[in-house]
């Protein structure tokens, strides 16, 4: 690119209402030549337009953040939340819940309109300005930026949806409305050959170029998302004939986010610390989405009795149940067949830290801020259980990311920052362990300079539990055991149990809990709607109905 030439696209907010059904044209209210001829209120923010798409509802009420409550890991409190139309069969193509079809192509149109005006505007009359060799810096790195986020929202349209329209270069309506879908695999192939053409080329980390803008798209997240998309291209979902070069490819594409997470300035840290004021900080995260200050998510997530607390997504008993005990140095899993009597046993005492850190249990002290604090009474009658409207059923208050220093009381309120995490260095040790197991057969095979179990094992160090040390199919329980614990509403588990094809084994039902006025806790099992065709969500009803060559989704 010319130093003295400026590259943009049309802005995501005010694109044509059509855009939905890939339509790429460049109808636009706002003026063309204006955009064009100012940088930060014009060009830069067009950019960030694209990124905006990536926080377009994606952690709101009852959307991804939320499907936590269409797993085993939680169920929503109310029954009238929408996410619970994804287990009592309220889903279907006209009511898809899911907003990725809309704002991935969005996107995707404004990045291709963006590529497609590299040459339309020369800011010459700006080279005596004393900002524009800045801006001449920033923009050399948005086409780079672009492509990576056209490449990760094309990763979530094919998780989604599986094959998809995959289209390059801005189009008409006519063409748009007649595009076909491309088979899962060719999209694949594109969005790892768009990484590893724009990796060597975007920055490791913001914090020397103009302006230090933390966020953006790096080169860690580039590699981060090739890991991540091979390791789906590998899955049974993705690969049923269960092609072992596919497993090598992904596996080699986490080596190399943990060979480089040294360089990178990578590590792990307090594992409860990846959440919290400072947490779009934290060393550990890789690509993520930081929210300004507010306690919205506090006042959906405390538990009812709190002042302004909705209950919201609460833990399950079967993600309880996968945390671990650790006695004398040993593990074993936390297996209560039966009804436990908490005035005279402590199942909780000895379990994994990160139990704690996730969950809410009776008799805690929660929220933390002075103003609310007070022991959380979930047995019948309590302060925050049944009868009381909205309360959890199911034994337990979500504590993982809810930032208990949050005051939610009528006056005198209090807020914080958020960070949602979307790649982590975490989650990179447990995609190499899968990898690794199934590219060499075995969780102890050093082929790669780290086994499966090394690979897991730090991760477990960092929260003081016992090693790894099986293999074989045993492993592979625990494994998925591990996953769900370290990963916990950081919506993975809705994806992983699809991509693994595991929908009856683990969404079928739910175990859930209840604490009588005499502090019995006893389970129950709640039979969950599951149809094979869940595997892939519905392609949207109204896209149909725009191009019928889309085709739908088996089963819809």
């Amino acid at each position: 690119m010319k130093l003295n030439r400026i590259i943009l696209f049309l802005a995501a907010c005010v694109i044509p209402a059509s855009c939905a059904d890939l339509d790429y044209t460049e109808e636009n209210t706002r003026d063309e030549e204006w955009t064009y001829e100012y940088f930060k209120e014009g060009i830069k923010n067009m950019v960030f337009d694209v990124y905006a798409q990536v926080y377009n509802d994606e952690f709101e009420t009852n959307s991804a953040y939320f499907l936590a409550g269409a797993t085993d890991e939680a169920q929503y409190a109310l029954v009238t939340g929408a996410v619970n139309d994804y287990v009592n069969g309220g889903w279907s193509p006209a009511n898809p819940y899911s907003n990725t079809w809309k704002k991935s192509y969005t996107a995707i149109a404004d990045v291709h309109m963006f590529m497609e005006k590299m040459e339309k505007m020369d800011l010459t009359d700006w080279q005596y300005n004393p900002d524009y060799p800045n801006w001449i810096e920033q923009m050399e790195l948005f086409p780079y930026e672009l492509r990576f986020l056209r490449a990760y929202f094309y990763f979530e349209l094919v998780k989604t949806y599986g094959d998809v329209p995959l289209v390059t270069t801005t189009l008409s309506n006519e063409q748009a409305n007649n595009v076909t879908r491309t088979p899962a695999a060719d999209v694949v192939k594109f969005i790892v050959d768009e990484l590893d053409a724009i990796i060597p080329y975007l920055p490791v980390t913001y914090t020397s170029i103009v302006g230090a803008e933390i966020g953006r798209a790096t080169r860690v997240a580039a590699a981060a998302l090739k890991a991540r998309t091979l390791l789906y291209a590998a899955s049974p979902l993705f690969n049923p004939t269960n092609d072992v070069t596919k497993w090598e490819a992904a596996a080699e594409a986490c080596k190399f986010v943990l060979d480089n997470a040294d360089a990178w300035g990578l590590k792990l840290g307090e594992y409860g610390a990846l959440w919290g004021h400072d947490a779009f900080f934290n060393p550990e995260l890789i690509f993520g989405l930081g929210r300004g200050e507010f306690n919205s998510f506090e006042m959906d997530n405390y538990p009812v009795g709190v002042e302004n607390g909705a209950s919201g997504v609460c833990p399950s008993q079967s993600l309880v149940d996968q945390y671990e005990y650790v006695s004398n140095g040993e593990t074993f899993a936390q297996r209560h067949p039966g009804s436990i009597d908490l005035s005279a046993e402590d199942p909780y005492e000895g379990l994994d830290p990160r139990f704690g850190l996730t969950v809410v249990k009776n008799g805690d002290e929660w929220p933390l801020n002075s103003a609310q604090k007070k022991p959380i009474e979930i047995f019948a009658g309590g302060f925050n259980a049944s009868p009381k409207y909205g309360a959890t059923p199911t034994g337990y208050y979500l504590k993982k990311y809810v930032d208990g220093t949050c005051v939610t009381t009528a006056d005198n309120q209090t807020k914080r920052r958020h960070t949602w995490i979307l790649f982590r260095l975490g989650e990179m040790y447990l995609d190499y362990a899968e990898a690794v197991f199934h590219a060499t057969g075995s969780a102890k095979d050093n082929t790669y300079g780290m086994t499966a179990n090394d690979a897991i094992n730090v991760l477990r160090k960092r929260v003081g539990m016992p090693k790894f040390t099986e293999d074989g199919d045993a492993w592979l329980a625990r494994y998925e055991r591990e996953r769900m614990v370290e990963l916990a509403f950081e919506n993975h588990r809705f994806w992983d149990v699809r991509r693994w094809k595991k929908g009856p084994q683990y969404f079928g039902s739910i175990q859930l809990a209840s604490i009588s006025s005499d502090l019995l806790l006893t389970r129950s099992t709640v039979t969950r709607q599951w149809d094979d065709k869940y595997y892939f969500y519905p392609i949207p009803q109204s896209e149909l109905k725009k191009n019928p060559k889309l085709g739908q989704n088996q089963g819809w």
